[in-house]
C-alpha cells in the first residue's frame, strides 16, 4: 500500500487564551493574510482551517481579503473544514448547542462557499462525548480530526492506530485521525519518519499555532525540499483530499472501531470556573425556552418572529464555548468578556419568552364573570369584586408537568383553578430577602404539554377563605418526612444520616450523604493534566447548624449550615408533597486555595453501576473512581435498573467509586496555571472564590429514567408564571400544544427553519431503546410519526406549504443533500 504523507498546512487559532478576544480575532486576520502570502509564493501550497466563527469574522471586517479566500478554495488550494463555529469544548455543551454549531456553521459555508464541510475539526478540545458521531453524520459530516486524549497515558487500551473509526451509541460512525505527534510546529526529520511508518498513508499537520501565524517560509522551504526527493510520497494536501484518498486505498474493515467517548484529557476542565458554565448553562437554557415561546406565540397569535435575535445570541454562546473558555482555562480579564456575552445572550432569551407568553396571555380569556357585568364595567383590572387576580403559567416541555410556582407577592388568601377548584398554596419567603416582611404564594400548578393554565389569586382583604389541605409532613430537631420518604440529618455533620422509602422500607444512602468533602488539589494545574481521579481528601464541612425553615402544606425544608476554615455552605433540603425528590438548594462561599470541594453521596445501591448523561444521550462507566463530565444527570444504579440519579442546573464534574457518586461544586484552582507548582508566586488569583449558588434534585427510581430525564428537563429550564389582568380574549384558559406518544421522546427543540419554509422540531430517545412514536403538533394542527434508534436524535421538518413532515439533516437540508 502507498504510506504517503499528506502535510496539512494550518495555523491553531486560540481566539481568546492568554489574550482577550479583540487580539485573537485580529491573528484570524494576520494569520489568514500570511496564509494567502504563502500562496502567492509556494504555488502547490494548501492550507488547511476551520471555525465558521472566524470566516464570518473576517467577512464582516474584511471582505476583500474574504472574497480571495474564496478563490483560494474554488482553487482546491485553501481546505475549509470543522462545521463548527469555533473549536468548542467537546463535553460541556448541550445537545442542543452541538447543534447549532453545526447548523449555523454548516449553512454559511454552504451560503459563502457553495458547499457543506465533510471532516470535523477539533485538534486542540480536551476530550469528546460520546455523541458526536451522531451529530457529524446526521449533519452531513463523514471524517473527524482530534488530537486528544493520549492513547497511552490517557486512555489506556484504547486503539493507538491513528486512523480508526469511532462510533456513537445509535451506531452512526465516522473515519478519524488521531494526531499522534501535535497539530502544528515544524517539519523535523524524525516526524516524517515516524509518520512514514504506519501501515497506511498519514497526516503531518505543520505551522505555529495558538497565537496564531501558519506555515512559515522555512516550514515551506523544508517541504519543498522533500517534495522534491519524493514528489509522489509527500503531498500538499487538505484534510478533505485525504480521506478520500484512505477511503478509496485502505479496506475499511481493517480499521479499528472506537465504540466509547474518547476521554481524559484535562479532567479539572469539567469544573474548573464554576460561573462561567453556570452562564452557560443558563443561556443555552434560555435561548432554547426562547424558541419554543416564539414559536408558539407566532402559532397562537401571529406574532412576529424575533428569530433572527436569538441566531445572534447563539452566536455568541457558541463563540464563547471555546475550549479554553468555557474549560474554564484563559486569563481572567478574558472572563469578563465572556460573562457579558453569555449574560446578553441569556437577557435575549428572558426578553424574547416573555414578549411571546405576554402575547399569548394577553388573548387569554382570564375572566369567569365577565359577561355578567354592565358594560361599563368592562375594564381590564387586575383584581375585581368576587374574583381572583389571573396569572398565566407556561409549560415549555413536550410533557406534561405538575409543579409548584411562585407568585412574587405573599398577601394571597387563596387559589382557584380556571374551573373554580381550590389550589393548594403555602406562603413561603421570598429567596434571600428578610423573612419578617417579603413572602411569596407558592402554589401547586398542573399543566399540559407545551402550554399554559391560568389560575386566579385572592388577596387577602377580599374574604375567601380556602379549604385546609391536609399537611401531610412532620419534623423534629433534625429530620423531616412526608408521605413517602424521610430525611434525617446528623446534628454536628449535617450530613443526611438515613434517607427512607417510606412506600418499601428501603434505605437509600449508607450514610453520610450531602457531605462536603474537602480534597487537597494542590499538585495538579488549572487543566488538571494527567490527574484522573481527585481523591485525597483533607477535611469535610461540619459544625452544622439545623434550622427548620419552611412547614408545608406543600413543602418542608430544613437549612443545614456547615462550614470549613473560612468556607461556608447552606443547603437547604426540601420535600414536597406527593413527592419522592429530594430538592436541595445551596447558597456556598468558598474561599480555599488548591483545594476542591465535593458533594458526596454514598448510594444504597446493590452492584452499583454509573450512567453519565451526554448530549442528547448517555453512557455507562466503570465506578472506579475517575473523573467523569457529564451534563444534567448522574445515575447510581444496579442492573435491574433500580437506582438513584442526581439532576443538577450548572455542574460537569463527577466521579463514581463503588457507590458512592461524587460532585465537584466548587474548585480552588488559579487562573491559567498551566505548570503548576514551579511557577507560582504571590499574584497569581483563584477561580470559584466567594458565593455562588446552585441546586439538585435525588432521585429514587425503578427501571425507567423518565423522571430523571423530565425533572432535569424541569430544573435547567423551569416553568414560568406571568400575571394578567381580567379581560376576554380568543384563547382558552387551559391549553396544550402537543403530545407525545411515548414517554422516552424528548422534544428538546422547536425553531423556525433557517429558511422560512415551516417550523424545524428536534427530538431524541432518551432511554436507549428503540421506539415508534407519533408527535402530534396540536398547536399547528400536525401528527408527526417517527421512529427513533436507541439514542437517536431527529430534525424534522413540518413544512408551512402543509405537504409532509420529512427528516432532515441537523443543518436542515435534505438529508441525501450534504
Amino acid at each position: 500500500m502507498e504510506k504517503n504523507i499528506y502535510f496539512i498546512g494550518n495555523a491553531h487559532l486560540d481566539p481568546v487564551w492568554q489574550w482577550r478576544f479583540p487580539e485573537g480575532l485580529a491573528l484570524v486576520k494576520s494569520t489568514f493574510q500570511a496564509a494567502l502570502d504563502r500562496m502567492d509564493e509556494y504555488p502547490d501550497y494548501v492550507f488547511t482551517s476551520a471555525c465558521a466563527g472566524y470566516y464570518k469574522w473576517l467577512a464582516c471586517t474584511e471582505p476583500e481579503m474574504f472574497e480571495r479566500i474564496k478563490e483560494k478554495v474554488r482553487e482546491g488550494r485553501w481546505c475549509v473544514t470543522g462545521g463548527m463555529w469555533v473549536q468548542p469544548d467537546c463535553n460541556i455543551p448541550s445537545g442542543e448547542a452541538f447543534a447549532r454549531h453545526l447548523l449555523y456553521s454548516q449553512r454559511f459555508f454552504k451560503e459563502n462557499f457553495g458547499f457543506t464541510v465533510k471532516t470535523s475539526y477539533n485538534v486542540d478540545s480536551f476530550g469528546h462525548n460520546g455523541m458526536l458521531p451522531q451529530l457529524f453524520i446526521k449533519s452531513g459530516i463523514e471524517n473527524y480530526v482530534y488530537h486528544r486524549p493520549d492513547p497511552v497515558r490517557e486512555k489506556p487500551g484504547m486503539t493507538t492506530e491513528p486512523l480508526h473509526i469511532w462510533e456513537s451509541p445509535d451506531g452512526s460512525r465516522v473515519l478519524c485521525w488521531h494526531i499522534p505527534d501535535g497539530y502544528g510546529g515544524e517539519i523535523r526529520d524524525e516526524r516524517v519518519q515516524r509518520l512514514g511508518s504506519y501501515n497506511y498513508p498519514a497526516m503531518f499537520f505543520y505551522g505555529v499555532g495558538n497565537h496564531g501565524g501558519g506555515p512559515t517560509v522555512r516550514m515551506l522551504d523544508k517541504l519543498e525540499a522533500l517534495r522534491k526527493e519524493d514528489p509522489e510520497r509527500y503531498l500538499y494536501s487538505g484534510t478533505d483530499k485525504y480521506f478520500d484518498d484512505v477511503r478509496a486505498k485502505v479496506d475499511m474493515s481493517s480499521v479499528p472501531v472506537v465504540s466509547e467517548d474518547l476521554q481524559h484529557h484535562a479532567s479539572g476542565c469539567y469544573s474548573a470556573n464554576a460561573t462561567v458554565k453556570a452562564m452557560n448553562r443558563r443561556a443555552e437554557e434560555g435561548l432554547v425556552r426562547a424558541e419554543k415561546m416564539d414559536v408558539l406565540a407566532s402559532a397562537l397569535t401571529g406574532m412576529t418572529s424575533y428569530q433572527q435575535r436569538i441566531t445572534r445570541a447563539w452566536e455568541r454562546v457558541m463563540f464563547n464555548q471555546f475550549h479554553d473558555i468555557l474549560a474554564g482555562c484563559s486569563i481572567k480579564p478574558a472572563y469578563r468578556d465572556a460573562y457579558d456575552a453569555f449574560g446578553a445572550a441569556e437577557l435575549v432569551g428572558t426578553e424574547t419568552s416573555a414578549a411571546a407568553c405576554e402575547r399569548i396571555s394577553w388573548r387569554v380569556n382570564t375572566t369567569k364573570f365577565f359577561e355578567k357585568r354592565p358594560s361599563e364595567m368592562r375594564d381590564r383590572l387586575w383584581l375585581r369584586e368576587g374574583e381572583g387576580g389571573p396569572v398565566v403559567v407556561f409549560n415549555p416541555h413536550s410533557f406534561p408537568v405538575k409543579t409548584n410556582i411562585c407568585f412574587g407577592m405573599g398577601w394571597v388568601s387563596g387559589v382557584l383553578d380556571s374551573e373554580d377548584n381550590e389550589v393548594p398554596f403555602q406562603i413561603v419567603r421570598a429567596p434571600y430577602t428578610d423573612g419578617r416582611h417579603y413572602h411569596q404564594c407558592m402554589f401547586e400548578t398542573e399543566l399540559q404539554p407545551y402550554g399554559y393554565a391560568t389560575y386566579f389569586i385572592y388577596k387577602e382583604d377580599q374574604n375567601y377563605q380556602p379549604k385546609p389541605v391536609e399537611n401531610e409532613f412532620t419534623a423534629t430537631a433534625n429530620s423531616i418526612e412526608n408521605s413517602l420518604v424521610k430525611l434525617v440529618f446528623d446534628p454536628h455533620s449535617g450530613c443526611v444520616t438515613s434517607w427512607t422509602d417510606k412506600t418499601t422500607g428501603r434505605e437509600l444512602t449508607r450514610g453520610g450523604f450531602a457531605r462536603g468533602v474537602i480534597v487537597d488539589d494542590s499538585d495538579s494545574d488549572t487543566w488538571a493534566h494527567m490527574i484522573f481521579e481527585f481523591a485525597r481528601d483533607v477535611g469535610e464541612f461540619s459544625d452544622a447548624r439545623l434550622e427548620l425553615v419552611e412547614e408545608g402544606p406543600l413543602r418542608m425544608t430544613m437549612k443545614v449550615t456547615t462550614s470549613y476554615n473560612r468556607s461556608t455552605m447552606s443547603q437547604y433540603f426540601s420535600l414536597t408533597r406527593g413527592s419522592n425528590h429530594v430538592d436541595v438548594n445551596v447558597r456556598l462561599n468558598f474561599q480555599e486555595h488548591y483545594r476542591m470541594l465535593k458533594l458526596s453521596f454514598p448510594m444504597n445501591v446493590e452492584d452499583p453501576r454509573a450512567v453519565y448523561s451526554m448530549p442528547f444521550g448517555f453512557i455507562e462507566k466503570p465506578v472506579n473512581g475517575q473523573e467523569e463530565p457529564a451534563q444534567k444527570w448522574v445515575d447510581v444504579c444496579s442492573a435491574d435498573g433500580n437506582g438513584v440519579a442526581l439532576v443538577n442546573d450548572g455542574k460537569y464534574s463527577f466521579s463514581v467509586r463503588d457507590g458512592e457518586l461524587r460532585m465537584v461544586a466548587a474548585r480552588g484552582c488559579a487562573f491559567l496555571d498551566h505548570y503548576g507548582q514551579k511557577y507560582r508566586d504571590n499574584e497569581i488569583e483563584f477561580l470559584d472564590q466567594g458565593e455562588q449558588r446552585f441546586a439538585y434534585t435525588l432521585i429514587p427510581h425503578g427501571e425507567s429514567r423518565t423522571d430523571v430525564i423530565r425533572t432535569a428537563e424541569l430544573l435547567n429550564m423551569p416553568c414560568e408564571l406571568y400575571q394578567e389582568t381580567h379581560h376576554t380574549g380568543d384563547l382558552p384558559a387551559v391549553y396544550g400544544g402537543m403530545s407525545v406518544s411515548v414517554p422516552n421522546v424528548i422534544v428538546q427543540a422547536i425553531k423556525n427553519a433557517e429558511d422560512g419554509s415551516g417550523i424545524v422540531i428536534r427530538a431524541f430517545e432518551s432511554e436507549g431503546k428503540a421506539v415508534d412514536a407519533e408527535i402530534s403538533l396540536d398547536f399547528i394542527d400536525t401528527r408527526v410519526s417517527a421512529s427513533f434508534g436507541p439514542q437517536e436524535v431527529k430534525t424534522i421538518l413540518i413544512p408551512s406549504d402543509k405537504s409532509a413532515p420529512r427528516e432532515v439533516l441537523i443543518t436542515e437540508f435534505p438529508i441525501e443533500e450534504k
